[in-house]
């Protein structure tokens, strides 16, 4: 499912003393099929741009465009449980979701929601399991008994449960260790091939965006700063400095390579191994 945002403005408290624009004048597509990640400052409007998503937040002006979903201004005529069962939003902290009394009664309750039969959400809280790295005896298991690395697993799982068209993620690898984060973004990147979802990613982590990502929305004070692809926005390394952010360790890393040695043609890479390769390889050649 598309996406797209068409010259939309959300204002927090409007006509109240502590009225706040978190979004003005913001237009953007994400294309259907992509890992978009969305990045930028705290305060940019990250999160007020993706619960407008699922209609958590419905804009003051303009109008957001979800498939064949469109939420305008003012307009009260949107089926906002159909829009909901195509989008799954996991938040920051997921785990904080949790509140059935067993893992299975948690994980099922979305379908169920949305008129799955009981049987049937429940085969498929135990499919689901070996996906988030569960194993199958935590299902009679109260969520409340488990580590906070699992909880967070089963509200993953619950939100995987419906089968949502687009799947948002709200920094869902907070603070995780570097290990855990990447077996948490692993995960994704897996549910996101095997089911063709929409993906969008929220993150402040700029190695999360290069690696993972196909497509990068850049946000600065509610609007939409730059986006494209990750060569595009990297490129721009001196804008996304101004606005407080950074490069990926890799990006930054070549960067300084081609300084030092004065090279015009350094091609970019995403990830540590591609880093090392080319490494690897320049030194050869500097040595011979």
């Amino acid at each position: 499912m598309d996406i797209s945002f068409n010259q939309v403005e959300h204002r927090y408290m409007s006509g109240t003393p502590f009225e706040k624009v978190a979004l003005k004048d913001f237009s953007v597509t994400i294309p259907s099929g992509s890992f978009t990640a969305v990045i930028g400052h705290t305060g940019s409007g990250k999160s007020t741009f993706i619960q407008h998503i699922n209609g958590l937040l419905k804009p003051t002006s303009g109008t957001v465009k979800v498939g064949p979903y469109t939420i305008a201004a003012g307009e009260k005529k949107i089926d906002l449980k159909a829009l909901r069962k195509e989008v799954g939003l996991v938040f920051q902290y997921p785990e904080h979701q949790l509140f059935e009394e067993t893992v299975e009664k948690d994980i099922s309750f979305g379908p169920i929601n949305f008129g799955v039969p009981k049987a049937k959400a429940m085969r498929r809280a135990k499919e689901l399991l070996p996906h988030v790295g569960l194993p199958e005896h935590v299902l009679t298991t109260s969520p409340f008994q488990l580590s906070g690395g699992q909880m967070r697993r089963v509200a993953i799982a619950g939100v995987l449960a419906v089968n949502p068209s687009i799947l948002v993620l709200d920094e869902p690898a907070a603070s995780l260790d570097p290990e855990g984060r990447k077996q948490m973004m692993d995960l994704f990147v897996r549910y996101h091939k095997e089911n063709q979802t929409t993906t969008v990613l929220v993150t402040h982590h700029m190695e999360d965006a290069a690696r993972y990502a196909d497509h990068i929305i850049v946000l600065h004070n509610g609007q939409v700063e730059m986006t494209g692809g990750r060569e595009l926005i990297f490129e721009r390394a001196s804008r996304l400095r101004e606005i407080g952010l950074d490069l990926p360790d890799s990006v930054r890393f070549l960067e300084q390579i081609k300084e030092k040695w004065s090279l015009t043609d350094v091609p970019m890479h995403f990830d540590l191994e591609g880093t090392a390769d080319y490494l690897a390889g320049f030194m050869k050649g500097k040595e011979e």
